[in-house]
């Protein structure tokens, strides 16, 4: 305790004294202030909140519903860069799966076994009918 406080003899309190004093300062620094006010805590998380909501949303001023709208924004915005601009327009339930199974499988239309078949070619390789010389 006494290598802590920098004291050569502990009293009552000294540790307690000494840790409110290291995070008072700690709070102040990540404030930007020079010394520790009750509060200042709350209202630099709340404004750095505040300013990355703004960074999110692209506005100066936030009004409800703000978020929802942008994530909806981006998400349709994903949808299209994903399915392209008709099928996004057009999209049903299932299109991004099917586009997905598509992708990994290298078909067009999905039938039952193809992604096992998949993963099993890409382990193991082709697989060669017929089994024999002719």
């Amino acid at each position: 305790t006494c290598n802590l406080t920098g004291k050569d003899e502990y009293e009552f309190g000294d540790l307690s004294t000494e840790i409110d004093n290291r995070v008072k300062s700690t709070v102040a620094d990540f404030c930007g202030n020079d010394t520790y006010e009750f509060g200042d805590l709350s209202k630099e998380i709340d404004k750095r909140a505040q300013g990355r909501v703004m960074e999110f949303i692209g506005k100066d001023d936030y009004e409800f519903g703000d978020i929802s709208k942008e994530i909806e924004s981006r998400r349709g915005e994903w949808v299209a860069s994903f399915l392209g601009a008709e099928a996004a327009k057009n999209y049903e339930f299932g299109d991004i799966t099917k586009k997905s199974l598509s992708n990994f499988t290298g078909k067009d239309e999905y039938e039952f076994g193809d992604v096992s078949k998949k993963i099993m070619g890409d382990l193991f390789g082709k697989r060669k009918r017929g089994g024999g010389n002719k």
